[in-house]
């Protein structure tokens, strides 16, 4: 955000963002809107109805898509990531969203910047107070010296220089604290994107001459920047704006800077902090954030600076009328997007993790894979971290798979099973056909009247199959001898009122007697063929003859 708007009315069109979801965030209202960016306020949601309001920072949508500013927006929340002080606008997380691309999701701080509360004073014909300006300087100097020594993991510094240090990056919050923000053209060792040559960094008339002229930066350059900002605020003038960029710059460059004292006699105390501040040869500025901010105080002693709650009583005099827009616009968004009663939620469990005996501590320092988690460690100030054996859960992970392949299986044996169709029925037996059953053995009967028994059934059994014997033998000549003819019938048809002539039904056939099963079988002489029976004469015309 490099100009924030002061109050809605101000706020150019934008695509409409109140109740969209990025991840877990969801908008509320915009805050405020720069060249690059807007600013929206936001709410974290989490479990047993959690919230907190969070600013998150988004790419305008003719930007969001555009690789440079992408480089520029990913490496501001790298490097504000990094900073962790409490006059530094801490940066939470950075993420993306469809059709949205990135977002940036800072600290929300209620309150307004200082180029904001520069122009109320200026309405109401009034400078800012000199203790409440003391306060903010040296809160935004020490916000900027954390930045200047920013080390790596490896404690190489990143030699950041901010680039873009001006009223409009200094926020000043109700809890009477100023913090420094925006390090999206920030320069550093470790920057995705980078600057060319004759393009301009920041702010023109909040520039050092040398970022000017040839782009050449170091943290001196910060330094004047802060310088500007400190006469602005004193005197309540600007100090380098003109009519163009071209007069900007030129007075930038070769303009006779005034003392403080010059405009408001009573401000000659700050005469040698500012005069030093704003020196156009770096080697004549002060050389650290820390000595700048120590000469400030010591030039107005430490009685004469405000304190963080004579900071918020300013912050709400001059700021009333935004603030109180800010906070009903944020509440009557929750009103309407709903929010969670926190005493009637429902308490949710916590997902189950290592088990007790699974918590080992090493007695020494050394650390294994934390990506496999196969050893617990300890930090170097002896910190126990406690990892979870991935062995363990992998095994339980591979048995719980097997278990259900093996249900699945067995169910679907189970189904096919239900719904295999029944086995087809045996061939039939022929109706009159006896069954050769097997007669029990009759150890009762002696052995003369069982033999005498066994002779009768076997001629009795043999007789049947001589006579068919002896008919195939007198049907063979017939068969060579022509076809036999054929004698067809005719059923005459039923006239009504009449009723059909009935069939006599043949008598069944009679199952042979039981025998017992007899030791050897003799085969008797076939018989003599009986003759074959004359066809008996039916008229078929006139059955009733018959």
């Amino acid at each position: 955000m490099n100009a924030p708007a002061s109050s809605r009315g101000s706020l150019p069109p934008s695509r409409p963002m109140a109740g969209r979801h990025l991840g877990r965030y969801e908008i509320l209202t915009q805050l405020a809107s720069g060249g690059m960016a807007s600013v929206y306020a936001a709410r974290a949601q989490g479990v047993a109805g959690f919230e907190r309001l969070v600013a998150i920072k988004m790419l305008h949508p003719h930007l969001a898509y555009e690789q440079e500013f992408i480089s520029m927006f990913l490496d501001e929340a790298r490097l504000a990531a990094r900073i962790r002080h409490m006059n530094v606008v801490p940066t939470l997380d950075i993420s993306d969203s469809p059709g949205d691309g990135y977002f940036l999701v800072m600290e929300y701080i209620e309150g307004n910047h200082l180029g904001a509360l520069l122009g109320r004073a200026a309405k109401r014909g009034e400078r800012l107070p000199q203790p409440f300006v003391c306060r903010v300087l040296i809160d935004a100097l020490q916000g900027l010296g954390a930045a200047h020594r920013l080390t790596d993991e490896g404690g190489k510094p990143l030699k950041l220089v901010h680039r873009d240090v001006s009223p409009h990056n200094i926020l000043v919050g109700t809890d009477g604290i100023a913090r420094l923000t925006d390090f999206g053209v920030a320069k550093a060792d470790v920057r995705m994107a980078s600057t060319r040559a004759g393009q301009f960094k920041g702010k023109l008339s909040y520039m050092a001459p040398e970022q000017a002229s040839s782009s050449s930066t170091d943290q001196r350059s910060d330094l004047f920047s802060v310088g500007i900002i400190l006469w602005e605020s004193l005197t309540g003038r600007r100090l380098f704006k003109g009519e163009s960029n071209g007069a900007t710059l030129n007075k930038l460059l070769n303009d006779p800077v005034p003392k403080p004292s010059d405009l408001w006699p009573e401000l000659e105390r700050f005469d040698a902090v500012v005069m030093t501040a704003l020196s156009r040869d770096p080697d004549q500025r002060f050389q650290s954030a820390d000595e700048f901010a120590d000469a400030l105080e010591g030039a107005v002693g430490s009685g004469h600076v405000a304190k963080t709650r004579e900071v918020a009583d300013v912050i709400r005099d001059l700021d009333a009328e935004k603030l109180q827009d800010e906070r009903e616009r944020v509440r009557d968004a929750i009103k309407m997007l709903g929010s969670t009663d926190i005493g009637t939620s429902i308490v949710p469990m916590p997902r189950e993790g290592t088990p007790i005996e699974a918590q080992t501590f090493a007695a020494h320092g050394g650390t294994g894979s934390h990506v496999h988690g196969t050893v617990s460690g300890v930090l170097n100030d002896g910190t126990p971290v406690i990892v979870r054996r991935a062995s363990e859960s992998d095994a339980l992970k591979w048995f719980v798979m097997a278990l259900a392949i093996i249900v699945f299986m067995y169910a679907g044996f189970l189904v096919l099973k239900l719904l295999r169709p029944p086995p087809a029925p045996g061939p039939a037996v022929e109706r009159g056909t006896p069954a050769a059953v097997e007669p029990p053995a009759n150890p009762t009967v002696p052995d003369s009247a069982s033999a005498e028994g066994l002779k009768q059934g076997e001629a009795t059994k043999t007789k049947p199959d001589a006579q068919r014997a002896t008919a195939s033998e007198n049907e063979r000549p017939s068969l060579e001898a022509g076809p036999a003819p054929e004698h067809t019938s005719r059923t005459a048809p039923v006239r009504p009122g009449r009723r059909a002539p009935s069939v006599a039904r043949q008598p069944r056939p009679s199952r042979a007697p039981k025998r017992e099963k007899p030791a050897k079988l003799e085969v008797a002489e076939p018989p003599a063929s009986a003759p074959e029976a004359e066809p008996v004469d039916i008229d078929i015309q006139n059955p009733y003859r018959n």
